[in-house]
């Protein structure tokens, strides 16, 4: 998932099954679009096998319609045979070949085997430049009926002459409608331009699944494929079709690698055994380590006697990656197929070999891991040895490693509750190290282990955080109040901890009601002079449910005494839920205080788990300040950690908060872009709050494209609670209901809903929700009424500093009295506007507030040099446009995208208040 771009359409002609290939099927588009128009051209595809180059090449064919299709393919067997290749490829046209110049059909009709009419003269001798200037001159005629498309699979393995006849025409068909597409899993240096097939990212990968198990399969099932798979499309393919019934069931064990009959593990194993014998040592022991240093590689050396020019021939053939201090295998789907073939005695040795080699201070881990490999079960002294080296990983943050000692000394442990616990304990750290799927498999099978209440509980709780952040609140719920049930006796700070989770699982979706039981289990649990984490929460809980119950007045003390508490309290959860208490109350700035240390603390003590949630409420209090900027930084910097972490609900949150931030600007673009990765999956989780931010931020386009009652239908539900969306979202998108309901003239429901935002802003005694608060009132309110709001409302923004909020109050009361006849009282108010929003880069709002300007009278033709402030990236663009560059050379230049070149050139535009290039390269000039 991208920050800035989403995945596009899949371009006409070509089918929906190629998923997360936008870019790469928008560029074949784009060729066999200008063969149309007479233009031919070439691009290299390279990719990995099994990637989807076939598929691509394919799916290219597909959509030439009115092409004249050529299709060949590269065989390994046949590289040796000079011609092979042409002959593939020129046997459809056998009948054609006689058309050409006598010289010409007398050089292809021997390489596919057509004779020539009596007429015509033996052929000459074959010489590689004819044989390529005919084929040329082949495609050309070709070319003059149809377009041509040209398509070479597994370029790299057609024999020598084929290859070079084939990329000879591919040079000089430029200026002909003919389209050549030429793939290769190992291609030499570039001559066209390359488009290279990354693995599938996760979630086209779960995508392809879902198409070729169209009934579904377990949740755990699909992300442990999707993370076998590596990316790999075939691989996914492969693995779906070889699935059992009790896989499909979810009661058996997920495959550990491709089958033993696939094609695709059969070429890794081809691969493996074209190596010379000290290569394939390199490579097995590398597949079962995952990686080796170079002071391990150089060890093993010595003690078996490998050639270390070994080395570059495993990273020659694929196998291998040699990351200049490491040597790994390339991917987790090579690395168990090649497991796989091992043979157990080879496995036995390999391990041994490894354990030995690794058996000091600093690797003494990774060398019980070896001796765990091929330890016989139980072994209790090895896996206290285990547990024990995973806890010095743990200490410096290697969750990974944490978690696989963990996991080995489960695996070795005879006792069912320390089994249990020490699969909690691994389940843990693959929470923490982002493993998101690997930590549910892992309580998955510690629950039949014990029944004790204490493991239980301290599971159900993880898996309950899990569900929170990376799946259906509504579970996640029911299984932290379990935890609730089972901690109390034992571990109440715990408890309770579960409880504040399930308070923040109910709003995440919408479940109010289901809030307020939570609040009540954790009254029941609050006792006098409790500890300061305990006390906070309970605070917590009392003051969340009297704001929700509509008591604002009551919610205030407790609220501030969460705020106060979080001061003197380690750790980012305190912190965040201090920083809600404080959004809550309206005190923004010390929202943004508290969030900040939030996330300072989830970095700084190694528990970054907790990052992307502290920055959520980091980014909502920029928003409420109008640092729109901040707010963004904080939602891109908590997308990439959510990603990173495993947490989907997380970056879902953050997606939809930057596509907000876009739309209050107003830029539609990139509103839409970040709404189209989060909308459908927001619905799919059940996320009341993401859904209820998309429904405002679509408001807000409909807004500024002038669409109010499309507005007013958005926000109706969200506005009313009728779809359950998130409490907090109806107070703050009501200033944008009020607009919409104004200019629909539904005056009635505006007057509804500002009565309860006005109780909301008077309890929070804050000048900057009190501004919005009057601008409401003056918005409802007739001409007389309204001025006095709209002056109250200035005041209180400029006691408050918020820039954006006032120019757009200004915006709105310029509005009204240029509208009353009133145009130089105005144009004040339209210009303090219009210079903020060129500030923010806000084009809508700058354009409507000029639109206004220019209505009251007043020529903005141009924005003075010396009052506007252009970005040191948006003056570098400027003065290349200027040049006379193209927004796609612009693009290659500052190595930007052209549409974010684009979305520069809108700002500068409405900061300089001029519509187009010439204004502007005449404004640098």
């Amino acid at each position: 998932m991208s920050v800035e771009n989403g995945f596009s359409a899949v371009p006409t002609g070509f089918p929906p099954s190629l998923h997360g290939r936008d870019h790469e099927l928008a560029t074949v588009a784009d060729l066999l679009r200008s063969a149309r128009e007479g233009r031919g051209g070439a691009v290299e595809i390279h990719g990995t096998t099994g990637v989807g180059k076939t598929a691509l090449l394919t799916a290219a064919q597909s959509a030439a319609e009115g092409f004249a299709v050529l299709h060949i393919r590269g065989v390994a067997s046949e590289k040796a045979l000079s011609l092979a290749g042409l002959n593939q490829l020129l046997r459809p046209l056998a009948d054609r070949i006689s058309s050409l110049s006598q010289r010409h059909a007398a050089t292809l009709a021997p390489v596919v085997g057509c004779d020539l009419d009596d007429s015509e003269p033996d052929p000459a001798p074959l010489d590689e430049f004819s044989l390529c200037s005919a084929l040329t001159s082949l495609l050309t005629d070709l070319g003059q009926e149809s377009p041509v498309l040209c398509c070479a699979d597994d370029l790299h393995l057609l024999d020598e002459k084929s290859r070079h006849a084939l990329l000879f025409a591919a040079r000089r068909l430029g200026t002909d409608p003919v389209v050549f597409l030429l793939a290769s899993s190992s291609p030499g240096p570039a001559e066209f331009p390359r488009l290279t097939l990354e693995p599938l990212d996760d979630n086209a990968s779960r995508q392809l699944l879902d198409e070729r198990v169209p009934d579904g399969l377990p949740t755990d099932l699909v992300e442990e494929l999707v993370s076998l798979a590596s990316g790999n499309p075939r691989a996914l393919t492969e693995l779906a079709e070889a699935l059992t019934t009790g896989q499909l069931a979810g009661t058996s064990a997920p495959p550990v690698a491709l089958p033993a009959d696939s094609p695709l593990r059969a070429e890794f194993r081809r691969k493996f055994e074209h190596l010379s014998p000290d290569a394939r040592s390199l490579v097995r022991l590398t597949a079962a380590d995952e990686w080796l240093d170079v002071d391990t590689v150089v060890r093993l050396s010595a003690e078996t006697g490998i050639d270390l020019a070994a080395i570059e021939e495993a990273t020659s053939s694929g196998l291998l990656l040699d990351q200049g201090g490491l040597v790994e295998t390339p991917s987790r789907l090579v690395r168990s197929s090649l497991y796989a073939d091992m043979p157990l005695p080879e496995r036995q040795w390999t391990h041994e070999l490894l354990a030995r080699v690794l058996d000091s201070e600093e690797r003494h881990l990774r060398a019980l891991a070896h001796r765990a490999a091929i330890s016989p079960t139980p072994n209790g002294q090895l896996a206290d040895e285990l547990e024990e080296s995973a806890a010095t990983a743990r200490r410096s943050r290697d969750y990974e490693a944490s978690a696989r000692a963990c996991q080995q000394a489960a695996d070795l442990t005879p006792d069912p509750t320390v089994k249990a616990l020490r699969l909690l304990s691994a389940a843990r750290d693959c929470w923490l190290a982002g493993r998101t799927q690997r930590s549910r498999a892992l309580l998955h099978r510690l629950r039949p282990l014990t029944c004790d209440a204490s493991v239980r509980g301290l599971a159900d709780l993880l898996q309950g955080e899990i569900e929170l952040r990376d799946g259906t609140p509504p579970i996640g719920r029911r299984l932290l109040l379990d935890a609730a049930d089972g901690l109390t006796e034992s571990h109440l700070p715990l408890a309770a901890t579960a409880l504040m989770y399930a308070g923040e699982a109910s709003c995440l979706a919408g479940d109010v009601a289901g809030f307020f039981a939570t609040a009540e289990r954790a009254s029941a649990l609050s006792r006098p002079e409790e500890p300061p984490l305990l006390q906070l929460m309970f605070d917590h809980f009392d003051g969340l449910a009297a704001t929700l119950g509509g008591r604002h007045d009551e919610a205030r003390d407790p609220l501030q005494r969460v705020t106060k508490s979080a001061e003197l309290l380690p750790g980012c959860a305190p912190k965040t839920w201090a920083c809600l208490a404080a959004l809550v109350i309206g005190d923004d700035k010390r929202a943004q205080e508290l969030a900040a240390q939030a996330v300072d603390a989830a970095l700084g003590d190694g528990n970054s788990v907790l990052a992307p949630w502290a920055l959520e409420f980091l980014a909502h209090s920029a928003l409420r300040l109008d640092h729109y900027s901040a707010a963004v930084a904080s939602s891109v910097d908590g997308l990439r950690l959510s990603q990173v972490a495993g947490q989907h609900n997380c970056a879902i949150n953050h997606l939809t908060m930057l596509a907000l931030v876009a739309a209050l600007l107003g830029d539609r673009e990139k509103a839409l872009l970040r709404l189209e990765n989060a909308a459908g999956e927001a619905a799919k989780r059940g996320l009341a709050r993401p859904s209820a931010t998309s429904a405002w931020t679509l408001a807000c386009l409909d807004l500024a494209d002038d669409r109010p009652a499309d507005a007013l239908t958005r926000l109706r539900p969200v506005l009313t609670g009728a779809d359950n969306s998130n409490p907090f979202i109806r107070v703050m998108a009501t200033p944008q209901f009020i607009e919409a309901a104004v200019r629909c003239d539904e005056h009635a429901a505006a007057t509804a809903v500002l009565e309860t935002f006005d109780s909301w802003a008077c309890a929070t005694m804050n000048p900057a929700h009190l501004a919005l608060s009057q601008r409401c009132q003056a918005l409802v309110a007739d001409d007389d009424e309204a001025d006095e709001r709209f002056r109250e409302a200035l005041r209180l923004h400029r006691a408050s500093d918020r820039p954006f909020e006032l120019a757009k109050t200004e915006l709105f009361y310029g509005e009204r009295l240029r509208r009353n006849r009133k145009p130089r009282a105005a144009r004040n108010h339209l210009r303090n506007a219009w210079k903020t929003f060129q500030r923010y880069e806000a084009g809508y709002w700058a354009d409507r507030a000029r639109a206004e300007l220019r209505a009251a009278g007043e020529a903005v033709d141009r924005a003075e040099p010396a009052s506007v402030e252009l970005t040191p990236q948006q003056t570098q663009i400027s003065r290349l446009v200027a040049e006379g560059a193209t927004n796609r050379e612009i693009a290659a230049q500052l190595f930007l995208s052209p549409r974010t070149v684009e979305h520069h050139l809108r700002n500068i535009f409405a900061k300089l208040g001029i519509r187009s290039r010439v204004e502007l390269t005449a404004f640098f000039h």
